[in-house]
């Protein structure tokens, strides 16, 4: 036991006792996250014990940490709880009733959506229910309420009482996804409300919430409202975002930009833009004759009023205490210890929200502070001066740009596996990208400033602030744009497994911080190439895997199914919807990088109906496409026309198919294609023309049936193809199989049949005729996307596996 003390001295603890306060505290939180009470108790009675055993100084530590472990736990837990009469617990009794009751407690969001309409979300405090019967009930809890093109116009604070259907997060829906439910439960909401279209709103009263909030409201819309006027499209979006974290107009190609330059911390509010705050006002503040304490409380209070304009959003709140530290130790004479603050900052939010540790905005955040605190200073100093010495104007720019480089490159290292594991992206070039975009960025937040303060009494004529910010967005873009297009600015890594991960943090850890590198471009070597070989062993391990995979992914009402062959080749079947909720964007590209794709040898199109290729612009976008596979009937649909133009306009093969045909390349499996037949006319029903796919590997083998109805299933009947097949593809997203139809499924006698289905769908699928033929077929286990999610199936040649994500997530 002493042993164990002495590699575990307390002096570190000491010397900055808020930031392992906050480390222990947060792991007393992730204890209980994952495995509650068992984990955080066995920490604490070894802590306990070790402390029994210690000497004085080291007892009162270990007794404290293990303390702070258990708060973190208990904090926890706490948040877990949930009222008697919280909504939640609701869901199922009134999972038919009609009205819901309360008022609205947050910002009124509005989305562009299809044919000019409006989609309106905000946050609801519940008050009070109605069933069908219409006997009420008092209840409690944040709802997340969202609105179809809603006929009032709804603001902060409006009480109000409409007709919909409630309902419960569901969580991940496919590998690779977001998961809404998380982030939902750490902003309180546990439940979904889903108005009714054209759903009657009956006002009750406006303008009953919090006064100063709502204040803060009038005016953060009003600002917001005014770059809208002003600026168009991105340009104001980006301001939107750059000053108040809002990037619901910014349109989802020029998001992309960021996130392929490692930029994306510029479209949410954090430490970059109190940095920015402190800055412009103290330059506004320096001709006025002011004293030194008096700017310095003037900075801090514009550092809280504009906390309370953003939201007290995670990241801005912790910077603002941060800032707020600093510049009282400034104001008292007191030298600060950052480290010790950004404990502050983590207790601090932490005790308020301890989900929070669960964000990945939250964890970047802090890493990047943490980074530049303790491995800074190993790549660049300021340099030493003497008595009296200044140093010239081209000094300062050279010192600042070298500064900033080394602050994204140690940034960009220490959250590299976060970074890596959320979003499935290196961008090495990120470091050339800041060096563009920030020193831009702050002159376009001095310049908002400036418009912000002069707008409403300037007259337009004369309105130079607004020229210069449009010149300015010119040159942002353009340099984020020639960032991104430069070779290797950014690549597809894919999720690494545990064992990787890990070693790619421990090592970059490890090189970050040992002091055997003296020079700084030495250790940046060492860090990329060690990063480098991480990433490539993934990809060697990729070419291993064995045997092949199928993935249904949950497209909604739609279809998408994704196959992994032996020796690395790929496929995707279908794409699902596309306009507003673009699968392509929202849930393919998400899922392809996560397993590491960056090409598909074959993108099959079933039959060009919106449902099945709405996403494929998007995927063609992201990824190279070696062949598009489809059967080339014409059609009049818009995504087809643009898929046709970006096929043209790129290298991908197109291969039209028909019945007898193989597709070849794939080792060791075999594609026949079953139907449709060759004819030169399309059939009277677009679905009859689908592309019908067996694919055989070794003793298992998968039937794929895109939307066939009763006709093509009675030609393929007659044709007496092999259909079994232990996994079908249900056509038509289980819609009603009458005779042949029956006849179909029960000759392929699937041991796994897979409905894609949209949950709650008009349509009435899938049908319970089909759903019982199908239950009745022996040994047959019914995935519905609505109801599992995601599914994969894993064959070896022999046998196979199959998991939904819905299983996988329970278990």
């Amino acid at each position: 036991m002493s042993n164990l003390l002495e590699a575990f001295p307390p002096e570190p603890v000491l010397k900055k006792p808020l930031f392992f306060a906050a480390i222990f505290f947060a792991a007393g939180i992730a204890a209980h996250a994952f495995s509650p009470w068992n984990v955080p108790a066995a920490l604490a009675a070894a802590g306990l014990t070790a402390a029994l055993f210690s000497k004085d100084i080291s007892r009162k530590v270990l007794v404290v940490l293990t303390v702070l472990v258990l708060a973190g736990a208990g904090r926890l837990a706490l948040s877990d709880l949930v009222r008697g009469d919280d909504l939640l617990l609701k869901t199922k009794e009134y999972e038919n009733f009609r009205y819901l009751g309360g008022r609205i407690v947050s910002a009124v969001e509005t989305r562009a959506a299809a044919y000019g309409r409006e989609n309106v979300s905000f946050v609801l405090q519940a008050g009070r229910v109605w069933g069908a019967g219409g006997k009420g009930q008092a209840v409690s809890g944040g709802v997340k309420v969202y609105l179809a093109d809603p006929r009032e116009s709804l603001a902060y604070g409006d009480e109000l009482v409409l007709s919909g259907d409630l309902a419960a997060p569901k969580g991940r829906r496919n590998p690779g996804g977001f998961d809404s439910k998380a982030f939902l439960e750490r902003q309180g909401i546990r439940t979904l409300f889903f108005a009714r279209p054209n759903a009657k709103i009956k006002i009750l009263g406006r303008g009953r919430g919090h006064f100063l909030v709502a204040r803060i409201q009038e005016a953060r819309n009003f600002l917001s409202r005014s770059l809208a006027r002003e600026f168009s499209g991105n340009d104001a979006g980006f301001l939107q975002a750059l000053f108040f974290g809002e990037r619901e107009d910014l349109e989802e190609d020029f998001k992309d930009l960021f996130v392929k330059t490692g930029t994306l911390h510029l479209l949410a509010v954090s430490g970059f833009n109190i940095g920015f705050l402190v800055a412009v006002v103290l330059i506004f503040l320096g001709p006025l004759p002011l004293a030194k304490g008096a700017r310095l409380w003037t900075v801090l209070g514009c550092v809280w009023l504009y906390c309370l304009l953003v939201g007290w959003q995670a990241p801005v709140v912790r910077a603002s205490v941060m800032a707020s530290i600093f510049l009282l130790g400034r104001i008292t004479g007191r030298k600060t210890e950052v480290l010790n603050t950004l404990g502050l900052a983590a207790l601090v939010i932490l005790a308020v929200n301890p989900g929070q540790l669960f964000d990945v905005g939250f964890v970047l955040s802090f890493l990047s502070v943490f980074a530049i605190a303790r491995f800074l200073p190993a790549f660049v100093s300021r340099p030493a001066l003497l008595p009296n010495e200044k140093l010239s104007w081209k000094e300062k720019a050279a010192f600042y740009f070298r500064e900033l480089f080394w602050v994204s490159f140690v940034c960009s290292a220490a959250t590299l596996p976060v970074s890596v594991q959320n979003f499935y992206l290196v961008t090495p070039l990120s470091v050339i990208a800041n060096l563009a975009v920030v020193p831009i960025s702050f002159l376009l937040f001095f310049a908002g400033v400036v418009y912000f303060l002069t707008f409403w009494w300037v007259p337009a004529f004369l309105g130079v602030v607004p020229f210069l910010i449009k010149c300015l967005m010119r040159c942002f873009v353009a340099s984020l744009a020639a960032v991104a297009k430069l070779p290797g600015a950014w690549w597809v890594t894919g999720s690494l497994n545990g064992f990787l991960l890990s070693s790619l943090a421990a090592g970059i850890f490890y090189l970050l911080w040992t002091r055997r590198f003296e020079k700084g471009y030495i250790r940046a070597a060492a860090v990329a190439l060690f990063s480098l070989s991480i990433f490539l062993a993934q990809d060697i391990l990729r070419q291993f895997r064995g045997g092949l995979s199928l993935t249904a992914l949950d497209v909604g009402q739609g279809d998408s199914i994704y196959l992994e062959f032996p020796g690395g080749g790929n496929m995707l079947v279908d794409a699902g919807k596309g306009v507003t909720s673009d699968k392509g964007r929202w849930v393919l590209t998400p899922f392809l990088r996560s397993r590491g794709v960056r090409h598909l040898d074959a993108l099959v199109i079933s039959h060009p109906q919106e449902d099945h290729l709405g996403g494929m612009p998007t995927v063609l976008d992201e990824f190279k496409v070696k062949n598009l596979v489809e059967t080339g009937f014409p059609y009049p649909g818009r995504f087809y026309k643009i898929i046709q133009e970006k096929i043209l306009r790129g290298k991908s093969a197109r291969l039209l198919v028909r019945r007898g045909q193989r597709l070849e390349g794939y080792r060791d499996v075999e594609i026949r294609i079953l139907h449709p037949p060759d004819r030169k006319r399309p059939s009277a029903d677009i679905n009859d023309d689908s592309v019908v796919m067996k694919i055989v590997y070794g003793r298992t083998s998968f039937l794929l049936t895109g939307d066939i109805t009763e006709e093509a299933m009675r030609e393929i009947l007659f044709r007496r193809f092999d259909l079994r097949s232990q996994v079908l593809k249900v056509p038509h997203h289980g819609g009603r199989l009458d005779f042949f139809g029956e006849a179909f499924v029960r000759q392929a006698d699937p041991h796994v049949s897979l409905v894609s289905v949209g949950e709650k769908n008009s349509y009435g699928h899938p049908s319970s005729h089909t759903l019982d033929v199908l239950n009745n077929i022996p040994a047959n286990r019914v995935f519905r996307s609505d109801q599992d999610f995601a599914v994969r199936v894993v064959s070896n040649g022999r046998s196979f596996t199959v998991q939904s994500l819905r299983e996988s997530s329970q278990g």
